[in-house]
Formats: structure tokens, C-alpha cells, sequence
């Protein structure tokens, strides 16, 4: 099942890039099954990521707060620090701005929601981007 749309996003690498090129700690926080962490650090988008939470492995769960916290504690920086984005799944992007994350829903237009692995999506009326790339200019020291 992740097989088929574990792929990066259009310019998910790039992205990443640039954040590793600017000193951006990078967490990655993940609701899975215990198959998905041994792809995803096989991955060519791993060695970017400093922090990964897979719920498979750590036992917590998104929205809890100690999902994100157990994140931000191990990248080392205040969740009011950081800039959490999300396909919405599992109440993540309220969860993640309840413990003062800012967050932001990727909404690609060319990205059939339904067609996703998305569970449980939920309404978020709060900002969004079409592209990851989109977000770099939105980071402190950055235009």
C-alpha cells in the first residue's frame, strides 16, 4: 500500500536542500505502520531529516501533543519555532498548532486528496501551500 505513493512530492528535495543549506533543524514526524520506517530511511529524502518520529516505533500518536514535543525535544528547539506542514491526516495540523507549532496544510492542486493515504483528514480553515517550496520564504532570514 505505501509503495504506491511513497514517492517524493514535487519539490520535496529541493526543499529539503535548501533548509540543510540554511541550518534548519528538520524533524519528521509520522503516523505509520511498523513497515514504513525501514522505506522511508532507504529513501533518498532521509539523510536530510536530523529528527524522525514514526508512531510505529515510539508509541505516540498524532494529535497528542507528546508526538510533537518528543520531536521538538530531540531536534532541540521550542515548538514556537517551528513550522509544521502536513497533508492533514490525524487531526495533525491542529494538533501541531495546540502546541504553538505553526503549521500549514500541503494542498497540491494536481493531488487528488482522495486518491491519498490520508486518514482521518481533517477541516483546516488555517494557511496551506500548493508546493513545499513555497514554505522557504516564509522562514526567519529568509525572502
Amino acid at each position: 500500500m505505501y509503495r504506491a505513493v511513497f514517492h517524493p512530492r514535487e519539490g520535496a528535495s529541493e526543499t529539503l536542500v535548501e533548509l540543510k543549506h540554511c541550518g534548519y533543524p528538520i524533524g519528521l514526524i509520522s503516523m505509520c505502520a511498523p513497515d514504513a520506517p525501514a522505506m522511508w530511511r532507504a529513501s533518498a529524502l532521509a539523510p536530510f531529516v536530523d529528527v524522525e518520529v514514526f508512531s510505529s516505533e515510539v508509541g505516540l500518536r498524532k494529535p497528542d501533543a507528546s508526538i510533537y514535543r518528543y520531536a521538538t525535544d530531540r531536534l532541540g528547539v521550542e515548538p514556537s519555532a517551528c513550522l509544521y506542514c502536513g497533508d492533514g491526516a490525524y487531526g495533525e495540523l491542529a494538533g501541531a498548532e495546540a502546541v504553538g507549532m505553526t503549521a500549514y496544510l500541503i494542498a497540491d492542486p494536481a493531488v487528488d486528496p482522495d486518491a491519498m493515504l490520508t486518514p482521518e483528514r481533517e477541516r483546516w480553515g488555517g494557511a496551506s501551500v500548493a508546493d513545499l517550496r513555497e514554505l522557504l520564504p516564509l522562514l526567519p532570514g529568509r525572502r
